[in-house]
């Protein structure tokens, strides 16, 4: 009777540290899925596409009408303009909007709203530069059109880009435009000159773009190889697998960088993935959505300061999802003058766990020869 006591005391003990230990892991994974990403308040539309701005408050797209979208409280203030809108753009309480036609308009937060022009060729992108003075670039099956943001979009002259297929406007004031086209990435600093990024990939169609803070350029192609863009290299970084069986690769819908060196990355099939150090580590980080397909993300708010306060925007069918942007964990730092003592705290647990064991081994050992005698 006492040896089974002895071993349901010495089970409980193990338990309880297994179940410690799962507790920890598991409630760090229960966080991670259920409030790294929040559902948007309020009665939110449809969404279709979400523009990135330094202010909280930015362009989308609802059933083909832009509007102004406030995703604190989900509202969304529609502007009069017709119902096929294909791509907007924001800075601050000034953005753009870029119909299917080429007709290009300049709307405020206030909800003011003027035609620019109408550009030449079928819309393919529309960006705006961060800074006090942003310049703004849009992009058509005619060329590449750049200028001040609120002034007429002036062509590149000459234009030696070819064909795009895809754009990413720069996150920080010193970094560049990136143009990807059929001759690869090309980079467009303040002068407007383009300039082709050596060995940048080609990424045909279904391509997408995003710059980080630290200048580099995430770039994905139609089969879903991502690859890291610098004005010096370019290098293949990420392959996305095949889901569902049959199912193939699923497609990339978007990129969106988070900060210096991180990025968010939106397919059609595995929800969004999470790079927090430019494309060479990825991790499953995505909304509670059904179908696994994110349709566009975006980011408002201060991202980009030394203490980022802002949110990452997901687009998905089932609705708009927010993240609050917050550091990762990191393996712990410790100063010189408090290393002894937290190793000396190690070695004291280790030491007492080991001769509780040995303990309660012994007495198993020593009732167990007792036996031998009865």
């Amino acid at each position: 009777m006492g040896d089974h006591k002895i071993g349901r005391h010495l089970a409980g003990l193990l338990v309880v540290g297994v179940g410690l230990f799962v507790f920890a892991v598991d409630a760090g994974n229960v966080g991670a899925a259920t409030l790294w990403w929040q559902t948007a308040p309020g009665p939110t539309p449809a969404l279709s596409a979400v523009s990135s701005n330094s202010s909280f408050e930015t362009l989308a797209i609802s059933s083909g009408v832009a509007g102004w979208l406030d995703p604190k409280s989900g509202r969304f203030r529609s502007l009069s303009t017709t119902a096929d809108v294909a791509y907007v753009a924001a800075s601050g309480d000034s953005g753009l909007i870029m119909e299917s036609d080429g007709a290009l308009y300049q709307s405020s937060a206030a909800g003011a709203i003027r035609l620019l022009q109408r550009l030449p060729g079928r819309p393919l992108g529309l960006a705006i530069a961060a800074g006090v003075n942003p310049v703004a670039l849009a992009v058509t099956s005619s060329g590449v059109y750049r200028g001040a943001l609120g002034t007429k979009l002036r062509p590149l002259t000459p234009d030696p880009i070819g064909l795009p297929v895809a754009m990413a406007g720069p996150v920080t004031s010193s970094e560049r435009f990136a143009v990807a086209s059929s001759r690869g990435i090309f980079l467009l600093g303040k002068e407007g000159r383009p300039r082709l990024a050596p060995h940048s990939p080609r990424l045909g169609a279904h391509a997408h773009l995003a710059e980080l803070g630290d200048g580099v350029i995430l770039a994905g192609d139609g089969k879903g190889l991502i690859s890291a863009v610098s004005p010096g290299r370019s290098t293949p970084v990420f392959q996305l697998l095949p889901y569902g069986g049959l199912g193939g690769v699923p497609q990339l819908t978007g990129i969106v960088g988070v900060g210096a060196d991180a990025a968010y990355l939106a397919t059609s099939g595995f929800g969004t993935l999470l790079t927090p150090d430019g494309g060479y580590s990825w991790y499953r980080a995505s909304p509670p959505v059904t179908t696994g397909t994110i349709l566009a993300l975006a980011t408002v708010g201060p991202i980009y300061g030394p203490r980022p306060s802002g949110l990452v925007l997901a687009v998905s069918s089932s609705g708009l999802f927010l993240h609050r942007l917050q550091s990762l964990p990191t393996p712990p730092s410790y100063s010189a003058g408090s290393e002894a003592s937290q190793l000396g705290g190690t070695t004291l647990v280790t030491a007492l766990a080991a001769a509780l064991v040995i303990w309660l081994m012994w007495i198993i050992r020593r009732r167990e020869r007792r036996r031998l005698f009865v």
